[in-house]
């Protein structure tokens, strides 16, 4: 599967809306706040916090709804406990994440609120927005040139 082939039925503004969401996300982050968690919509553990709930792609599989917690990456029938990632490769500009857990576990996961999951991710694993070494480049949203009127 391709990224731009599962991004293109996904509306336009979720894209925005996802990217948006993982920038303002990521600087909470770095300047030492945390994601707020959400209502859960599945069973918790004991001192877990769920921090949403969506639609992804996953590589290989479909679409997949995806739940992250503060213990776990849920993607359909499959659990990956945090504890057990071992890397994490965002690709923000893709609107992809590749999870990489023990026991040589990999997933690949795209959609338009996969970069903030990747956030909530590293928050929780790392304690920071982006995995260790990663310095994205993270173009600032266009947007359209004012024309000023003048009064004379």
């Amino acid at each position: 599967m391709r990224t731009e082939s599962a991004l293109s039925v996904y509306d336009p503004g979720q894209l925005v809306a996802g990217f948006r969401s993982m920038s303002m996300l990521a600087g909470l982050v770095e300047r030492g706040g945390r994601p707020a968690p959400v209502s859960p919509t599945i069973p918790l553990r004991a001192g877990e916090k769920q921090y949403g709930w969506f639609p992804v792609d996953v590589t290989g599989a479909g679409r997949k709804l995806a739940v992250i917690t503060s213990q776990r990456l849920i993607l359909g029938d499959d659990e990956y406990p945090l504890r057990s990632v071992c890397g994490l490769r965002p690709r923000p500009e893709d609107w992809a994440l590749t999870v990489d857990a023990r026991g040589g576990r990999s997933v690949e996961i795209v959609g338009p609120w996969v970069p903030w999951l990747g956030v909530v991710l590293c928050a929780e694993i790392h304690g920071a927005a982006w995995p260790p070494g990663y310095a994205p480049v993270i173009p600032a949203p266009r947007r359209r040139p004012r024309t000023l009127e003048t009064i004379q």
